[in-house]
């Protein structure tokens, strides 16, 4: 089922991304406009900060959801570890703290 359904939105796709190629600049304006609307309803993660440690990278993020009437709301800031671990992309969440290498550090002690 899944492969069916896997095919289908790939041929879907195929067929919007050839209407692309044959746009004017006032149609593609538009389509943007749509992409924009689309991307901003969708959970949204801003980095502000991030730097290397141990075997990964802490990263300080800011995420923004739009809530079911319309408005936007911010939380955060978070710190998370990303890593790699038996070829996959990993993420350990660590917190709100002013100090993540101590907190890291104790969670992954823990573990």
């Amino acid at each position: 089922m899944c492969m069916h359904i896997n095919r289908l939105h790939s041929q879907h796709l195929d067929s919007i991304i050839a209407c692309i190629e044959t746009m004017d600049g006032r149609e593609l304006d538009e389509l943007q406009a749509v992409i924009n609307r689309r991307r901003s309803a969708l959970r949204q993660s801003t980095v502000l900060e991030r730097r290397g440690y141990r075997h990964g990278i802490l990263q300080l993020e800011s995420r923004t959801y739009r809530r079911k009437d319309g408005e936007q709301t911010e939380r955060g800031p978070y710190w998370y570890f990303h890593y790699r671990q038996g070829g996959r992309q990993r993420t350990l969440y660590v917190g709100k703290t002013d100090n993540p290498e101590t907190v890291l550090d104790e969670k992954i002690g823990k573990e």
